[in-house]
């Protein structure tokens, strides 16, 4: 009873941060609304185990705030940090929206750095996959259970997305319509193309939860 209670909860947090998503006229507004309600997960987080707490930090970022990012514009000099306005570059969607998350990091730095210096500044919790098949990347992450990660691929960002059932791989693509998007991993044209791959296991290091539990 006490399980499925908190999984009403869970349910309802992420409920009325959508509401407050969809309710807004300026989508500006709408965005900054949401993100003031990171001290309240915060909170939340504070009576939690810490697997629960790195799978509502995982949810928040994937389920709430990169959604607001779908269909901003790639550029390779992309720098905005406002979602739907300007262009976004790969490395630059990663270290904003994890900013944005409250994940204290130097936005700038982190995302002019190549993707493993990127990834090794976040977590000591990485997995490389260069000399694996696809196959066996997918299985792997697939087998790692739900939780938030970032991949660096050849000349390639973004985050791979596990929900319990999918695996999805959101970031800025240069391809297609090059915007902001989420896309199922297995399907996805730049990671089957990518012979360089690393993982950071963001969610799945309890050092990284602390920090973004302390940070801004």
């Amino acid at each position: 009873m006490k399980k499925f209670l908190r999984h009403i909860g869970f349910s309802l947090f992420f409920a009325l941060l959508f509401i407050v998503q969809i309710s807004a006229s300026d989508k500006k507004q709408s965005y900054q609304n949401t993100l003031s309600q990171r001290h309240l997960l915060r909170k939340k987080c504070e009576k939690l185990s810490p697997p629960k707490q790195a799978e509502l930090l995982a949810d928040y970022i994937a389920k709430v705030i990169a959604p607001f990012w779908y269909g901003t514009p790639w550029d390779f000099n992309g720098t905005t940090q406002e979602p739907g306005t300007g262009y976004i570059a790969c490395g630059y969607f990663v270290t904003t929206v994890l900013r944005h998350a409250g994940y204290p990091l130097n936005r700038v730095k982190l995302a002019q750095c190549a993707s493993e210096t990127m990834i090794q500044a976040l977590t000591e919790k990485r997995s490389h996959f260069s000399a694996k098949s696809f196959g066996q990347f997918i299985q792997f992450m697939r087998n790692a259970g739900k939780g938030l990660s970032v991949i660096g691929l050849d000349n390639h960002t973004g985050f791979i997305y596990h929900d319990g059932q999918q695996l999805w791989f959101i970031h800025s693509s240069f391809v297609g319509t090059a915007r902001v998007c989420a896309e199922a991993a297995e399907d996805c044209s730049i990671l089957k193309q990518s012979k360089y791959k690393v993982v950071g296991h963001l969610t799945q290091d309890p050092q990284f939860v602390k920090r973004w539990l302390n940070g801004i």
